[in-house]
């Protein structure tokens, strides 16, 4: 794959300083990285950066500098503009040692706002948009070898040659659908998400905690106290309920034992996990029947959860037809499983379920949220 623009391979420190102010006040750089994957980390190999017409490849193994880029890069009124650039942009904000990336335009984010194909390729885009058939001839190659052969760097230079007539036309697109405010909000929500609050814990949140006797009912108690006062940061690190009802089915007398089941992180050992084995041992000896919840198990599902699931499937699709936008970007699990909880708690209001929509999906699909609810109510039996 030949490029039609200029390209040029920086892999020594000294050359650096010069591209650096080559890059210097641009507003916008089209961007890719390519990089070698394995179980163990993602290491960067190859950082493309084009202003709009120049593709530099910077050696990222070679050079020792290359965080200073960042300081060309990362700047407030600086837009990136990727394609598919979520393992791109953590790899930056990695090597630039930033606390977040400038304002981000991914063109398969952008092209999801506008039709319902949210995971496209980047060949496939530039041949929808621009006309321009490409081959990925070197998209298996290893990206670490040196040198690199002049095929491979071409090919590197390729992925952002076309970006700027991307970005223009996408724009161009977004714009006549009111919708160019939008991709911004959405490219910040899925390239650099924040991760939401991990809810405290109760009885409820353990499928099988009807199963415990009641000394191993007040271990889990116990360890349901323990997890709700650790900040969000521990309890990320802390043991997901199925170790913890593991942990409290075995009671493990010392950290040995504890450390012996399945799904215990290793930062429990220790004094550490001997202080939570004991806690969990004084409150099984504690257990006085009077404290102990008979609990019955519960369903794993129910034909209304099925209709529910079948109608919440209906109305994501109608949705997203009504709106043109890919299911993928509107409606994401996480969302779904929000209005889901949301129709549960309040049956009888079902109308005001386009409330439960925030920042972008508010403004951008409320109204045909509300329009198909009107139209097709949800199941009648729900919440009887």
């Amino acid at each position: 794959m030949r490029t039609a623009k200029p390209m040029r391979w920086v892999d020594n420190d000294a050359e650096l300083d010069g591209v650096m102010d080559e890059l210097k006040g641009a507003s916008t750089y089209f961007i890719d990285t390519e990089f070698e994957s394995t179980k163990q980390r993602t290491r960067l190999s190859v950082v493309q950066i084009s202003r709009g017409e120049t593709a530099y490849l910077f050696d990222a193994l070679k050079l020792t500098k290359l965080r200073e880029l960042g300081a060309v890069l990362v700047r407030n009124d600086v837009e990136w503009v990727m394609h598919a650039g979520l393992q791109d942009v953590e790899l930056l904000v990695e090597c630039f040692r930033c606390s977040r990336p400038p304002r981000l335009f991914d063109t398969q984010i952008a092209w999801g706002l506008l039709c319902p194909e949210a995971a496209v390729s980047l060949g496939y885009l530039q041949f929808k948009v621009l006309g321009v058939r490409s081959m990925k001839t070197h998209q298996a190659d290893d990206w670490i070898r040196r040198p690199l052969p002049p095929s491979q760097l071409e090919y590197a230079a390729a992925d952002v040659e076309h970006l700027p007539g991307l970005h223009e036309a996408l724009n161009r697109a977004l714009e006549a659908k009111g919708r160019r405010d939008v991709v911004d909000q959405v490219c910040h929500e899925l390239l650099w998400p924040k991760l939401e609050p991990m809810p405290n814990l109760d009885l409820g949140s353990f499928r099988h905690a009807w199963q415990l006797e009641p000394r191993n009912q007040a271990a889990l108690q116990h360890l349901i106290s323990w997890y709700n006062t650790l900040p969000d940061w521990e309890r990320r690190r802390a043991p997901n309920p199925k170790t913890l009802l593991a942990i409290t089915s075995r009671l493990p007398t010392s950290s040995r034992d504890l450390m012996r089941i399945k799904g215990v992180p290793p930062h429990l050992s220790g004094s550490v996990g001997d202080h939570l084995v004991r806690g969990m041992l004084r409150a099984a000896d504690a257990a006085a029947s009077a404290d102990f919840v008979e609990l019955a198990p519960l369903p794993y599902t129910t034909f209304d959860e099925i209709r529910l699931d079948a109608w919440f499937a209906t109305l994501r699709a109608e949705v997203c037809s009504e709106v043109g936008m890919a299911p993928e970007l509107a409606f994401p699990p996480r969302v779904v499983r929000r209005l889901r909880d949301a129709m549960l708690a309040e049956p009888a209001a079902p109308s005001a379920l386009g409330k439960g929509l925030e920042g972008w999906r508010h403004a951008s699909l409320t109204a045909a949220v509300e329009r198909f609810v009107s139209d097709h109510p949800p199941p009648a039996a729900l919440g009887t």
